[in-house]
């Protein structure tokens, strides 16, 4: 039987239209399955340059945003108001040449807390040893199993550490996996970068819990386990919950304190520990200034014991 001309346009239609939306679905489906775990920005600020090229810097500025926010870390798919946003600010200390630098990095990583527009911080730290080499046109490779250059390195460990927390932040001790591949970054590192004192990962030169490689030791120590549980409670079952039952939020808050106290007992001078006074003191002043005299009393005791440097930051929790 002959077609007619009608039904042949509107099979071409047809075909047309599903083609286009073949087209559409796919590229919506690879966004979705391309999309990051972390939103970077980074800036770069050199105040004292005397001998590389300024250009030099802006674009080492654009190649590391790049390379941050291009990097697939996991296979997590993420949406975009999941994502956990991480500022960097590298700071240069010194120029050993026009293409070998040393900078200190200020790192700044926070989550989205449910039911609000207000960000938590999850990790904050400066690291004051990063050395490595760029120049223009530079390409940045990362891979977690093998090492290709220092400034990969560093900031896929800080990667896999800030996923880690942000794991741990939602389900208790979810972020083991991020932690072990921190791990790994480590154990692929070549002797003289491990050991060089310019690049910040040995610990013989100032002792444990003054280096990077410190984060990954206490976070998977035993002695820790107290304080990632802790960690979940405080931000699951606490600041979840503040927007729709601050009450039982604060009360959880106080529970997931009493975990992160113990693990300040256990483990002496835990970089992991001490930071967690750093991070969420003036939060929790925040949260605790119109609870009552007993909650109040609890979190001050709580946070001036782990966090002694910051006593003046709790005085309105007395």
């Amino acid at each position: 039987m002959k077609q007619s001309n009608t039904f042949k346009l509107r099979l071409s239609d047809m075909n047309i239209k599903y083609i286009l939306y073949t087209f559409i679905f796919s590229a919506c489906f690879f966004h979705i399955a391309s999309a990051q775990e972390i939103k970077y920005n980074v800036s770069v600020n050199t105040p004292t340059l005397q001998m590389a090229d300024p250009a030099v810097f802006k674009s080492f500025e654009k190649s590391v945003n790049e390379f941050l926010n291009n990097q697939r870390w996991t296979d997590l798919e993420v949406k975009e108001e999941e994502k956990v946003n991480v500022n960097v600010q590298f700071n240069l200390v010194k120029e050993f040449s026009e293409r070998d630098f040393l900078f200190s990095i200020s790192i700044l990583a926070t989550r989205p807390v449910y039911g609000t527009s207000y960000e938590s911080v999850i990790f904050q730290y400066v690291d004051e040893k990063v050395a490595f080499t760029y120049e223009p046109g530079f390409a940045f490779i990362f891979n977690s199993n093998s090492y290709n250059d220092a400034l990969s390195s560093v900031m896929g460990y800080y990667s896999y550490i800030i996923l880690g927390l942000d794991k741990d932040s939602f389900a208790d001790h979810s972020g083991s996996e991020m932690y072990s591949l921190a791990q790994t970054i480590m154990t692929s590192l070549p002797n003289n970068i491990a050991n060089g004192d310019e690049f910040g990962w040995s610990v013989s030169k100032v002792g444990l819990n003054k280096v990077r490689s410190s984060f990954i030791e206490n976070l998977l120590s035993p002695k820790l386990n107290d304080f990632r549980t802790g960690f979940y409670e405080y931000h699951r079952q606490g600041l979840d919950l503040s927007s729709t039952d601050i009450v039982n939020a604060r009360k959880n808050m106080i529970n997931a304190m009493k975990q992160i106290e113990s693990s300040y007992d256990s483990y002496v001078n835990s970089l992991v520990v001490n930071l967690m006074g750093n991070i969420k003191g003036k939060e929790l002043v925040e949260i605790f200034k119109p609870a009552d005299k007993a909650e109040k009393q609890e979190i001050y005791k709580i946070l001036t014991k782990i966090d002694p440097a910051g006593l003046q930051n709790y005085v309105d929790l007395r």
